[in-house]
């Protein structure tokens, strides 16, 4: 935090006041998200701020409709005096947000609060042209808009999340895991569609950002994640910050070598974890060891044809109380479980966080748990927990990466 006021004479040489203006702005905006609304008071001592500075952003911001007023609290120490707290006006923007996933596509309107007010779902057609898919996605995403009464000027931008590594900076997606095979720009083809500004980011990382802007972020500063279903995707937060390399890869404990020239994974390696754990691959185990002597139940339920044990179906039989069945799963979760207290005895993070499709089953996160202690009984009790966004996985990425870049951190340019 750097004051407004300070010159050269202070050692700070060269530095532009509208950047420092803009550093100060971003500070509180981020500071009013994480801890609610405060007293400008308080936000100036959080801060080591003076308060005439901050008194001076927070009046511009007001004015520009981005912080409110809401209401007075009495102050402890001092009888009649009171504070007026300040607090981000959360309807000052909407947010479009577009989770891209192999098998389907979910787009969103939401509030900067995280408040989604409707969504749409479409199947991922990853063998048409990127081009005519990404356009009836913004054909998509006006049309809710419409339904809502929402307008473009009212719209901040768009976040998207696509599965694989992505160059923010750029806003194409490398490779996008079973969807496309190509680098596609989809920053700019959906930006092009829409007229507004457009974030794109990894899915993991993005969820990660999800949780530093509304999740665990805002409590603990260093975070493993880990997505299960339909793959395993990881990524890292490192003081607060999302861990990013220089290459744009992302932290993928999917992609650790578990068998020595094993099969050929989707990244073009060959014995990755996916290979035993991505759901594709579960339901492939749990088909060739399917007999009716090993798993009675799930015969029954799949009436005798184990070919119709899919990765598509498989909460409807993951479930199942077969012996048999516990038994193949328990061997793919341990994979997993080893791979995860491997990556943590690394890490050494504050906490881990897990989330997907394969851990929203209570049989599956219970394993998962168990086999992790079993390695280290200090992961029992809390160390690993289900993320409290699982419920709004599917929009709630791409909305914290476009609220992160384009008001939070860019401390919001309109005045």
């Amino acid at each position: 935090i750097i004051e407004e006021g300070q010159d050269e004479t202070l050692g700070y040489t060269g530095i532009n006041l509208g950047n420092v203006k803009m550093s100060n702005r971003s500070s509180i905006l981020k500071l009013l998200n994480d801890c609610g609304a405060m007293s400008r008071k308080d936000i100036a001592i959080e801060l080591g701020l003076t308060p005439a500075t901050v008194t001076l952003i927070c009046t511009e911001l007001i004015s520009a409709g981005i912080l409110c007023e809401k209401g007075e609290v009495e102050e402890e120490r001092r009888a009649g005096r009171r504070k007026v707290l300040i607090d981000i006006n959360y309807q000052y923007r909407y947010v479009l947000s577009v989770s891209i996933e192999a098998a389907k596509t979910c787009i969103a309107i939401s509030n900067l609060k995280g408040l989604c007010l409707g969504a749409k779902w479409m199947p991922t057609d990853g063998g048409q042209d990127p081009e005519k898919f990404l356009k009836t996605v913004a054909d998509e995403g006006k049309a809710l808009m419409w339904e809502q009464g929402i307008t473009k000027d009212m719209v901040l931008g768009i976040g998207v999340s696509v599965p694989g590594p992505v160059s923010r900076r750029t806003g194409i997606s490398q490779h996008a895991y079973r969807i496309w095979n190509k680098a596609v720009a989809v920053g700019e083809l959906i930006g092009k569609q829409m007229d507004l500004p457009v974030i794109v980011e990894n899915n993991v990382k993005a969820f990660a950002e999800g949780e530093l802007i509304y999740g665990n972020g805002k409590e603990w500063e260093n975070l493993l994640f880990i997505k299960w279903g339909p793959g395993v995707g990881s990524a890292i937060i490192i003081q607060g910050r999302l861990y990013d390399s220089q290459n744009s890869k992302t932290a993928e404990i999917g992609h650790y070598i578990v068998e020595k020239d094993g099969k050929q994974c989707r990244c073009g390696r060959k014995g990755c974890l996916e290979t035993k754990v991505a759901t594709h691959a579960i339901a492939e185990q749990v088909r060739a060891a399917c007999t009716e002597e090993t798993m009675p139940q799930l015969c029954r339920l799949m009436e005798g044809d184990p070919n119709r044990i899919e990765a598509r179906n498989i909460s409807e039989w993951i479930e199942t109380e077969d012996d048999g069945l516990g038994r193949v799963l328990d061997d793919i979760i341990e994979q997993l479980a080893r791979v995860a207290v491997n990556t943590i005895t690394l890490l050494a993070p504050d906490k881990v966080i897990i989330y997907g499709e394969m851990f929203s089953h209570p049989r599956v996160e219970e394993r998962f748990l168990h086999f992790c202690s079993h390695y280290d009984a200090s992961y029992h009790g809390g160390y690993i927990v289900k993320s409290e966004l699982s419920d709004r996985i599917e929009y709630i990425g791409p909305l914290a990466v476009a609220v992160n870049e384009l008001f939070l951190l860019a401390g919001s340019q309109e005045d």
